[in-house]
C-alpha cells in the first residue's frame, strides 16, 4: 500500500512543481512550441472542470471534485483487502494523485492551473483546444487502468 501511496504523492509533487514553473515561465495568452510544434505550453487557469464547463459555478466544482476524490479513496481502501488488481490500484493511485494535485489549486487559488496541450494535426484540430496539466493526464489514464483492470478481473 506505501508504493501506491507513494506515487499518488509523486504525481501530487511532481505536477505541482511543473504548475509553479509554469506560473512562472508562461504568460497567459502566450504559446511557446516545442518538438516542431508537437506540444504547445501555454498557461490557463480554470475554473471549471474538463473543457471549462462550469466555470462559473466554482463552488459546485470543489464539491463535485471533493466526493469524486472521496469515493475514489474509498474504492482504494476498499481494494487493499484483495489480492492482486495490480492495474486497476495503479489506475486508482494516479487518479487519486491527480484528483488531489488539482484539488489543491483549487482551494488555493480558486482554479486549475493547465499549461500544455498536443498537436494533433488538422484532422483532430479539436483537441488542439484543449489544454491538459499532468494531474489531468493522470486522472484520464487512471480511469482508463482502473475500468480496464476492473473488468479483465470480472
Amino acid at each position: 500500500m506505501i508504493g501506491w501511496i507513494g506515487m499518488s504523492l509523486a504525481v501530487v509533487a511532481g505536477d505541482g512543481v511543473v504548475k509553479k514553473c509554469a506560473e512562472e515561465k508562461l504568460s497567459e495568452g502566450k504559446t511557446k512550441r516545442l518538438f516542431g510544434g508537437c506540444i504547445r505550453l501555454q498557461l490557463l487557469h480554470n475554473p471549471g472542470v474538463a473543457l471549462g464547463a462550469l466555470r462559473k459555478r466554482p463552488k459546485l466544482v470543489l464539491v463535485l471534485n471533493s466526493a469524486l476524490l472521496g469515493a475514489a479513496v474509498g474504492e482504494f481502501a476498499r481494494m487493499q483487502k484483495e489480492e492482486g488488481e495490480t492495474a486497476a490500484k495503479t489506475g486508482l493511485a494516479l487518479l487519486i494523485g491527480g484528483g488531489v494535485s488539482n484539488l489543491i489549486d483549487r482551494l488555493q487559488r480558486g482554479y486549475v492551473t493547465d499549461y500544455f496541450s498536443i498537436n494533433a494535426g488538422e484532422r483532430f484540430q479539436k483537441l488542439q483546444k484543449i489544454v491538459f496539466n499532468c494531474s489531468d493526464f493522470c486522472v484520464f489514464a487512471g480511469i482508463l487502468l482502473y475500468t480496464f483492470g476492473k473488468k479483465n478481473r470480472s
